[in-house]
């Protein structure tokens, strides 16, 4: 994974963290919780996308390595 991935899975997470601890500070307000939770779905499903996203482009990147240490191409 490339460190700009890591780093927006990163802010992704800290933004599901933050609507975690907005949970916590409720004092029962229902409407409030139901808010947050979808946020934290939401922002879930945003996540295992970008992880299963940078999977497939690292995944991508090695092919082009072995495909191109087998061609004497150069490695990019």
């Amino acid at each position: 994974m490339t460190s700009e991935h890591e780093a927006y899975i990163q802010a992704l997470s800290d933004v599901r963290s933050w609507h975690r601890w907005q949970i916590g500070q409720t004092l029962g307000d229902m409407r409030t919780v139901l808010v947050h939770e979808s946020a934290i779905a939401w922002l879930d499903v945003l996540i295992s996308t970008k992880r299963q996203h940078a999977a497939e482009d690292q995944a991508e990147r090695q092919l082009a390595r072995v495909a191109n240490s087998q061609t004497g191409m150069p490695q990019t």
